[in-house]
């Protein structure tokens, strides 16, 4: 018989759950996307895109891309995604170049991966200034000048 002194209350306590719908996120998962990688081509796909992974796993597209940044509990399912976004790369400019892909959406597309067509960001990142006012020209980069000035219209243009 137990008296009142020696009962132990003691509590059950259940871990508790993160929260939210369990993940989809398994083996099959990364297997599914490198087949994805290897036969976007087979599905219809011109380029490979995070979109077009997203529908082959029938998930959301910001779930593979918060699964694509996520480097360290999904290490292969990231770079899996970089391989995704390089082989895009490659497709755009090869298909842009032979004239295969429409050059407005190639370009829009390469924007996604750095690449740009404005002449103020490229003479930002060279260094080089210009000025241009009614008499002429002048370009300045590491230390060299080069002015292109007229005095009068139709007089020939000089340089430094």
């Amino acid at each position: 018989m137990q008296t009142a002194g020696n009962t132990e209350n003691k509590a059950i306590v259940k871990p508790k759950h993160a929260g939210g719908r369990p993940t989809k996120y398994n083996q099959a998962i990364i297997s599914n996307t490198q087949q994805y990688l290897e036969t976007y081509l087979d599905l219809g796909h011109k380029i490979p895109t995070l979109a077009g992974l997203a529908v082959t796993l029938g998930i959301d597209k910001e779930t593979v891309t918060r699964w694509g940044q996520d480097t360290k509990n999904k290490a292969q399912f990231s770079k899996l995604v970089q391989r995704i976004k390089t082989a895009q790369e490659q497709q755009l400019i090869d298909n842009g170049l032979d004239g295969t892909f429409n050059a407005s959406i190639t370009k829009l597309c390469l924007s996604k991966h750095g690449y740009h067509d404005n002449p103020q960001a490229n003479q930002a990142s060279s260094g080089i200034t210009v000025n241009v006012n009614r008499g002429g020209v002048v370009l300045e980069s590491g230390g060299q000048t080069l002015a292109i000035t007229t005095d009068k219209p139709g007089a020939t243009l000089d340089h430094e």
